[in-house]
């Protein structure tokens, strides 16, 4: 919803990145880019665990890069008409395991107290539900699309830019406070589009 707008550019400058060749060199199977944004984050949370500064940036890295695969396959399978329920259900599905990493990727480099547990688990549970009420509403065909605070990309900019500060001032709290925003903002979001759906659906029954 915030970068509703800026997504559409980005995705406009990637389609014509793609046609000007960069989509003959890659892969024709989107679910192939899908499954290597997965594999690229799988080892982030061994070098954040590592806690030296090359790790970090690393991590940030390969993080970027998860997101660039995770944009690019959509494009990818838009691009070649590959667009399949497979491939959807992959993305989506891939991409809670990509999320669930990144939050333990700022977890691990915070002071692990008790602020710290409990804001993960909740921003945990306020990505999974707010992804979950999405996909139910939707099942129940009442439209989510662009509905709500904080979007899955919102969530890894706010990731990635916590990490940066993290990397650029070596202050722990910056860790602590970023997971105690991420599971303040994606509770709101979860709950904003259960409030939404529930009018939808009771103006619908007449309710």
């Amino acid at each position: 919803m915030v970068l509703g707008k800026l997504k559409d550019k980005v995705e406009r400058i990637g389609k014509d990145i793609l046609e000007k060749g960069l989509a003959k060199i890659m892969p024709r199977n989107p679910n192939i880019l899908t499954i290597l944004s997965l594999i690229i984050a799988l080892p982030t949370p061994y070098l954040m665990w590592l806690h030296h500064y090359w790790a970090y940036i690393l991590t940030f890295v390969l993080l970027i890069l998860a997101s660039a695969l995770d944009m690019l396959d959509g494009l990818i399978a838009r691009y070649w008409g590959r667009t399949s329920k497979l491939g959807a259900f992959l993305d989506s599905t891939l991409d809670r395991y990509v999320d669930f990493i990144a939050l333990i990727d700022i977890w691990i480099a915070s002071d692990r107290g008790l602020l710290s547990i409990i804001s993960l688990l909740l921003a945990i549970l306020g990505s999974l539900m707010t992804s979950y009420a999405r996909a139910r509403a939707e099942a129940l065909g009442v439209k989510m699309m662009g509905i709500g605070l904080l979007e899955r990309e919102e969530r890894l900019i706010i990731i990635l830019l916590i990490l940066l500060i993290f990397i650029i001032t070596g202050i722990n709290a910056v860790m602590v406070y970023g997971l105690a925003l991420l599971a303040l903002l994606t509770n709101i979001t979860a709950i904003e589009r259960i409030v939404i759906v529930i009018r939808s659906l009771s103006n619908s029954t007449g309710r």
